[in-house]
């Protein structure tokens, strides 16, 4: 649960840290761009035996899809910030959390990971937690473009890329991590987005901003952790993504709540009140069963 809550917490940073950009008008690809670096950096730096590296063999299937992955990572943040553009950062964040439906289905059906018998009790917990995360991020805004129906795919791409990125690791930590990689996988991940976003930038041409790659530090610390620890927390859950991912972006949605009316003074709408209190509801549907041998001692 410790690593749950160290998760929720750095995914909540990422969303301050993205505000902050907007707030003191950064680069958003420069500052994508070093926090990859970052990640990286920062990854090696908290290895608890830098001798593991060595692990690390091209040859090996989770190296392979931590590569490929990278390019995954960028272009999702990349969409992500072109969707906020075009649309708003609240369609934006509904695509990208709508997204754990499909590692949650991938856990149930495909990998048939199951840590306990789901009922009929986690099964509509699980709805309520779309439904919650829809409410607490909806904000209503006219969007009135006129090719509107090409720019509809963006989000599109950002759930579906979503939903690819939580699946593969999901999938690649039950199938391929150990102990010993388990902390290498982001590294790997991490130097494949950002290798990729240093060609990209420099195709470009694009000169560099210091306040952009300040701002990309903090965010990659922040996000290297955010990823370290949703490998811990699906390591401590047997890997159940149905259940992680719920309760990990109900999470997120909540302590971003308040993070934006204590940080920000963002205004909560009656909408976004309902959103709350179906997630606090889907997450006691969901682990009610955790509850319950806890109250019994179990």
């Amino acid at each position: 649960m410790t690593n749950l809550l160290l998760c929720i917490l750095a995914n909540v940073g990422i969303f301050v840290c993205f505000r902050m950009f907007k707030t003191f008008g950064l680069n958003t690809f420069q500052a994508i761009v070093f926090n990859y670096i970052t990640c990286v950096a920062t990854g090696i730096v908290f290895l608890n035996d830098s001798k593991s590296i060595e692990l690390i063999s091209w040859s090996s299937t989770w190296v392979q899809i931590g590569l490929v992955l990278g390019g995954v990572f960028i272009s999702t943040f990349y969409l992500m910030a072109i969707t906020t553009q075009k649309f708003s950062m609240t369609v934006s964040s509904i695509a990208a959390k709508m997204s754990l439906v499909i590692p949650a289905l991938m856990a149930l059906f495909v990998l048939d990971i199951q840590s306990k018998q789901y009922s009929l009790f986690n099964y509509l917990g699980m709805i309520l937690a779309l439904v919650a995360i829809f409410l607490s991020s909806y904000k209503e805004k006219n969007i009135d473009k006129p090719n509107f129906g090409i720019l509809l795919l963006l989000p599109l791409f950002v759930f579906i890329l979503g939903g690819v990125i939580d699946s593969t690791i999901n999938f690649t930590n039950f199938k391929y991590l150990t102990e010993a990689t388990e902390p290498l996988f982001p590294i790997v991940v991490f130097s494949s987005a950002s290798i990729l976003g240093i060609i990209t930038l420099v195709y470009r041409g694009s000169r560099l901003n210091l306040k952009s790659a300040i701002g990309g530090v903090v965010l990659g610390m922040v996000n290297y952790f955010s990823i370290y620890f949703l490998l811990k927390t699906l390591t401590s859950f047997k890997n159940d993504g149905a259940l992680v991912y719920p309760l990990l972006n109900v999470g997120i949605i909540l302590a971003t709540v308040f993070a934006s009316v204590l940080l920000f003074r963002e205004k909560i709408s009656r909408l976004n009140l309902a959103g709350i209190a179906f997630a606090v509801l889907s997450i006691l549907l969901l682990s009610y069963q955790e509850i319950q041998a806890i109250i019994n001692g179990n």
